[in-house]
């Protein structure tokens, strides 16, 4: 409602247009009681409307009144109400006489008491001035009860077309309706009142109007007159509402005052708040400015709305939350005015930040987290609160501390949250993106496992992977939780960052390497980079089984092992067990066991052997793997060791199994092995698995030739098996190994051996051949060949030396010789001398 509905007392100017009686001049100004010539502006102006035709028309009836508005009486505004009337006066031609009497007001008292044309018409009447000095009148307030009430009347929707067209800059005619009489001339001052009142009092400012017109030219807005002329817009007057207004904003204008009178039904609220708009005042129809002060009625509603249908303006919010303090808002209005500042401040509207910082609490924190729970998918609802977040964060939290903490925490407290594991990216998020965190939400990763093991996973997946975050939650846990009750995850992420291993399982390793695909590689790269090959022992057992159900990977997870544990770089025991055992399963890292031959530690070698026949015990396949990796080759002592500790640790499960592969490399269906390699503890057990008459006969070589003075008993093993020479294949290498190493003397002495046991069949002369036959042992028969030619050059020499013997009948000198041979055969006379 108008507050200014008591009267007002004003100073008002006056003057008077006509003639004097009886004479035959024109008309002019006849007494004012303004300076100099103010008083034409106004007073020529509303005697343009023309002369009155006749005085028997009730519809052209005398007095008319003329209203002009402040800006068009420039340069010297006011509010001016001009009457016309006759006194039955006649001039010097018998003419009528016809008076023009203005009223003029300061338009700056006017538009602060917002004074109607319909009280200045009242004061004027009921307090006719003199017209040549100022004087005071009392002017009433019209309510707008009574005006709403002239419009309800007229009809709303004509009442607010004819207002329409105003702001749409034309100039208005009112005509009669077919048979239709017009109202007196009061009552047309409130029919003109009543349209204007659909406009803001500060149209007044560029309004005129007048209650008729005659037939000259004139430059009114709003007047009634018989029929429209060229340029003018008809409306006939209590008929159907006229033509809409061309323009845009104008247009815009009469559909939200018709919606808002069909919102409330309450016309009189509407004209209390255009009564209001007093400012500012303009020289011409302003429809936009006409608009936003309409906006004004229903603002709250309307930019609720309008931003819910995505047509909201910023400035319109901020006048919203001028007006309404967001604590008198519900939370529906609320939360539609937040979430459009937000997507705003998204879309790089810096005032929209502004705002949403200069009104956030508490309250807005948890509307925009309800705004993230309305979208109808997890994806989009994480989508929606990044971006809440990402806005909170770049345009709030700098001038409203805490702001981010708020809004973070309603989110990933959110109980039930979208979707499992919703609340660790979220986390995960806002660390990585704004490097933002809180004890509240490391809690939450520490005693929700759920959200826990999803913010691991997209640690994981981060190139960058700073453990700075989980050392954190790790330190957090320690302090917060027995180890009993802590995540497997986090007590194996302790252990990748220098725990000792013993506080954690197999089952942990699984729970920190599982959350995402190929978890295992990234976990084992941490590992590398933190210099923890420990934690292999127990990613080992999920490890193994991986590589076996996922083929493809075993080269990859073999390669990382390699990384994690090199094999130049010393390890413990246990660890360089794992890691070879994971190259011999996965066919990486090089040929057999490289970390095993790398241990110089007694202590470390044990323990690489328990680690070694705890792994492989019940696993039939690794064992098959394992067991072939330390055979492969040419085994090395700590290989042969570690091979005769498995086999007499657990000979229910090694023994069969190493003796088969030594068995088919040594009988030549595998790769070829040197019987001469293999320890003699694994040999016996070969030979009695197998039943290798071969192998006792070498073994027995072997022995022997282990004793200071060999040659005779060398010699009669090898009589037991080739009585002839004719040694076989596995004998004969190993005679001519021996011979290669020992020296072609010490085969020269057995094969004298051999000759005097076996005399006179000479097996030691066919040995020789048997060991070079078929171009076999090149090497052995160049070394023996050399040998004899020294023996044969050093006994020619020695003949020459001796010389001629005595006359000595030759019978008794060849015997003499022979006993003296046989003696020196018997007593092992011959000496040792190595040649190689």
């Amino acid at each position: 409602m108008n507050e200014h509905l008591g009267a007002e007392r004003l100073t008002a100017h006056t003057a008077v247009l006509g003639k004097y009686p009886g004479r035959t001049m024109g008309y002019d100004v006849l007494r004012s009681s303004l300076p100099g010539g103010r008083a034409d502006t106004y007073l020529w102006r509303a005697a343009a409307t023309g002369e009155p035709g006749g005085h028997d028309d009730p519809d052209g009836a005398l007095p008319w009144r003329v209203f002009l508005g402040a800006a068009e009486a420039a340069p010297y505004p006011g509010c001016a109400h001009v009457e016309v009337s006759w006194d039955g006066s006649s001039d010097g031609t018998g003419a009528p006489s016809y008076t023009w009497r203005l009223t003029l007001l300061d338009c700056t008292v006017t538009r602060r008491a917002a004074l109607t044309w319909s009280g200045i018409d009242s004061a004027r009447l009921e307090n006719p001035p003199s017209d040549d000095a100022p004087a005071t009148l009392t002017v009433p307030g019209t309510s707008p009860d009574e005006l709403a009430e002239v419009i309800d009347d007229l009809g709303f929707t004509w009442v607010s077309g004819v207002a329409a067209l105003l702001l749409d800059d034309r100039q208005v005619v009112l005509v009669p309706g077919p048979g239709r009489p017009l109202p007196d001339g009061a009552a047309r001052v409130r029919v003109l009142d009543a349209v204007c009142a659909l406009l803001p009092y500060a149209c007044r400012s560029w309004l005129s109007a007048a209650t008729w017109t005659g037939g000259a030219e004139h430059d009114l807005r709003l007047f009634f007159a018989p029929a429209a002329r060229a340029g003018q817009t008809a409306a006939v007057f209590g008929g159907s509402a006229p033509q809409p207004p061309r323009d845009a904003a104008a247009d815009a204008y009469l559909r939200d005052l018709r919606r808002l009178r069909a919102k409330t039904s309450d016309t009189a609220t509407l004209v209390a708040h255009l009564l209001t708009a007093t400012e500012p005042a303009a020289a011409a129809p302003d429809p936009p400015a006409a608009l936003g002060v309409l906006r004004d009625a229903d603002l709250l509603d309307l930019v609720v709305e309008e931003v819910r249908s995505g047509a909201g303006r910023t400035a319109d919010v901020s006048r919203v939350l001028d007006r309404h303090p967001a604590d008198s808002l519900d939370d529906a209005q609320l939360e539609a005015l937040t979430v459009y500042l937000a997507r705003q401040v998204g879309l790089g509207n810096t005032e929209a930040g502004t705002l949403l910082a200069e009104h956030w609490s508490e309250r807005v924190s948890s509307l925009l987290a309800r705004d993230v729970l309305s979208e109808r998918t997890p994806a989009l609802s994480f989508e929606r609160a990044k971006k809440h977040l990402g806005v909170v964060h770049k345009a709030v939290e700098e001038r409203r501390a805490g702001s981010f903490d708020a809004l973070f925490h309603a989110l990933v407290e959110i109980t039930p949250e979208p979707t499992e594991g919703w609340a660790g990216s979220l986390i995960h998020m806002a660390e990585n993106l704004w490097g933002r965190s809180t004890h509240r939400a490391d809690r939450l990763l520490v005693r929700e496992e759920a959200v826990g093991k999803t913010w691991l996973g997209h640690l994981l997946r981060d190139k960058e992977r700073s453990l700075g975050p989980l050392e954190r939650l790790v330190n957090l846990a320690g302090t917060e939780m027995p180890a009993d009750a802590t995540p497997g995850w986090l007590r194996f992420g302790a252990v990748l960052l220098g725990a000792s291993p013993s506080g954690a399982t197999a089952t942990d390793a699984i729970d920190f390497a599982e959350p995402y695909a190929n978890g295992w590689l990234t976990t084992l790269e941490i590992a590398r980079l933190h210099g923890r090959p420990e934690v292999l022992g127990l990613m080992w057992p999920r490890l193994w089984r991986v590589a076996c159900t996922e083929s493809r990977m075993q080269r990859d997870l073999g390669d990382a092992v390699g990384r994690l544990v090199p094999v130049d770089v010393p390890v413990p025991g246990a660890v360089a067990a794992d890691a070879d055992l994971f190259s011999a399963a996965t066919g990486t890292g090089g040929p057999g066991m490289p970390r095993l031959e790398r241990l110089a530690d007694e202590t470390e070698l044990h323990t690489y052997a328990e680690a070694l026949l705890d792994r492989i015990s019940s696993d039939s396949e690794l064992r098959r793997r394992a067991l072939g990796s330390l055979v492969e080759g040419t085994p090395g002592p700590k290989r042969w060791w570690v091979t005769e500790q498995l086999t007499r640790g657990r000979p229910d499960i090694f023994r069969y199994e190493v003796c088969e592969g030594l068995h088919r490399r040594l009988d030549g269906q595998a790769r070829p092995l040197n019987h001469r390699d293999v320890p003699d503890y694994l040999m016996e057990l070969v030979e009695r698995q197998y039943n290798m008459e071969w192998l006792r006969s070498v073994r027995a070589f072997r022995q022997t030739a282990q004793s200071p003075t060999p040659h005779e008993a060398l010699a009669r093993v090898l009589l037991a098996e080739a009585p002839d020479g004719r040694l076989p294949v596995r004998l004969s290498d190993e005679v001519a190994a021996w011979t290669v190493e020992q020296g072609s003397h010490g085969l020269e002495q057995v094969a004298l051996w051999m000759d005097a046991l076996a005399a006179p069949s000479r097996p030691g002369l066919f040995m020789y051949r048997a060991l070079v036959q078929g171009g076999r042992h090149e090497r052995l028969r160049e070394q023996l060949a050399h040998h004899s030619r020294v023996r044969r050059d050093w006994h020619v020499t020695v003949l020459a030396f001796l010389g001629p013997a005595p006359d000595v009948p030759q019978a008794v000198m060849a015997r003499d010789v022979d006993e003296r041979r046989d003696e020196r055969q018997r007593r092992g006379l011959f000496g040792r001398r190595r040649d190689r």
